[in-house]
């Protein structure tokens, strides 16, 4: 009887997932027009600040057509409200700011919106054809269209979205591989557009250059890259306010004097002369790697931290996972035991990273997490015998669906100042489901690492051979879809 009823549940809720998902997208257009869900973001509430990170981006190409830095948002004040300070790669400002600028300002924020929208939807479909379930496909239509950060990333206008597709890509090939089949293509095409948007996979580079499977893809992923950023370095038309190169190696040899004097924040949004020349893009990790934003809607573990125990917390702290990540891609590269094995733990490595995003950099924004949203779907791909055992199938979901629910700031009073405790509140609604995602990746990573491990004591060593396909590694069953 209750196998039945939950048949009979699961086929409605199948059916019904796809006009849920459509009315849920259309419920978000609507309230980006007349703010039915400002009530759950404590800018949409206090602010005016829709649009603002969008308004860049048409900016930043209008002050390279005018021979200004495609960073010097602020002296561009004519093209929309406020903005905030471009930072994407130069090479955006190009080929997407150039086709927006000729729009109007809210005109193009509309067209952007629709971008960002196609975008998610093109990740829900990549992440969605690597399952045979039909309530699962349409469950990632929804988990990557539908969720809270979704919204607020339409809301402010921000690029995240090509990350988001990146991501997703780099996932999906990997475990493509895993399962037999060709997906070094997608891990390189994931690669580029993170490079040209955001490079938040540069972390992944260790991994897949490592990986025989995927060297080839990255290594050439890498190479377009350093040539065409090279190019908006040298290219006196794409960097209009360039500094000398020796300026530029000088420098690369001196984080702490970036970490000073390139920081917009403790600039008091002032830009120097080494602000407005493009390697600015690369070098605002550095200058924001140790700086503590203390607002609302920084939902970071470093803020969290230095909040809870009322001290800066030591930055050695915040290297740890991504050191971590590194040792673990060298383990995962180094296994022998077949290509099935490897790119599972590959898998595991790749999710890692992009959690371990949350808890190294100081500086994170609610919309941020849709970066979430791949690691989720590859979580639901993997079958139920990747896991030891159900509960951690179960919390590795339970904990991807904190990110898309709303944050706890919706449950405090809409007039009052926010105190640091309430703060504390909506910062650990992000950062600790972030936390325990990442210490489960290396709960399942060491797991599995040892399981191999029992295998070849138990079967003796594997030779070494090309296990690019099925055929070549006839021990290994590929993972189901």
């Amino acid at each position: 009887m209750y196998r039945h009823i939950r048949s009979r549940a699961r086929t409605w809720l199948t059916v019904l997932l796809p006009a849920i998902t459509g009315l849920c997208l259309l419920f978000e257009l609507i309230s980006l027009r007349i703010g039915l869900l400002d009530a759950f973001f404590y800018d949409s509430t206090h602010a005016h600040v829709q649009g603002i990170d969008y308004f860049s981006l048409p900016r930043a190409f209008l002050n390279l057509e005018s021979g200004r830095s495609a960073y010097d948002t602020f002296s561009l004040a004519s093209y929309g409200p406020a903005a905030t300070w471009y930072l994407s790669h130069p090479a955006l400002a190009v080929w997407c700011g150039s086709l927006l600028s000729l729009l109007s300002p809210w005109t193009g924020y509309g067209a952007f919106v629709l971008l960002s929208i196609l975008l998610m939807a093109a990740a829900a479909f990549i992440a969605a054809r690597e399952s045979t379930d039909p309530l699962l496909r349409r469950a990632l239509w929804m988990l990557f269209l539908c969720g809270f950060p979704t919204y607020w990333m339409l809301y402010v206008g921000n690029p995240q979205a090509f990350l988001v597709l990146a991501l997703t890509l780099i996932v999906c090939g990997v475990l493509r591989i895993a399962r037999g089949r060709q997906g070094a293509w997608e891990i390189g095409i994931g690669l580029l557009l993170s490079f040209f948007s955001k490079p938040v996979v540069l972390l992944m580079l260790p991994l897949l250059l490592l990986l025989r499977e995927t060297r080839r893809a990255a290594a050439i992923a890498t190479a377009i890259y350093a040539g065409i950023s090279g190019l908006f370095e040298l290219l006196p038309a794409l960097n209009p306010q360039a500094l000398p190169l020796a300026r530029l190696a000088w420098l690369a040899v001196h984080p702490g004097w970036v970490r000073t004097h390139m920081n917009i924040y403790a600039n008091g949004f002032q830009l120097t002369p080494e602000m407005l020349d493009n390697s600015v893009h690369w070098f605002n990790l550095v200058a924001q790697s140790s700086y503590r934003l203390n607002h609302v809607d920084v939902l970071s573990l470093p803020l969290f931290l230095d909040t809870l125990f009322g001290v800066s917390t030591p930055e050695f702290v915040y290297w740890l996972p991504n050191l971590l990540v590194i040792a673990m891609s060298v383990l995962a590269a180094r296994r022998s035991t077949g290509r099935e094995e490897r790119m599972q733990l590959a898998l595991l490595v790749v999710c890692a990273c992009a959690t371990a995003y949350f808890l190294s950099y100081p500086t994170i924004w609610e919309y941020q997490y849709t970066a979430t949203y791949p690691v989720a779907a590859a979580l639901c791909l993997l079958p139920r015998s990747f896991y030891p055992a159900l509960w951690m199938k179960k919390l590795a979901l339970g904990l991807s669906a904190c990110f898309w629910l709303p944050s706890f700031f919706v449950f405090l009073p809409r007039n009052a100042a926010i105190t640091p405790a309430q703060m504390e509140w909506i910062r650990a609604d992000r950062v600790i489901p972030a936390l325990l995602l990442f210490a489960l990746m290396i709960v399942l990573f060491a797991r599995k690492l040892r399981e191999g491990k029992r295998r070849v004591e138990l079967t003796g060593p594997q030779p070494r051979q090309d296990h690019s396909s099925p055929a070549a590694n006839p021990g290994s069953t590929p993972l189901p879809s």
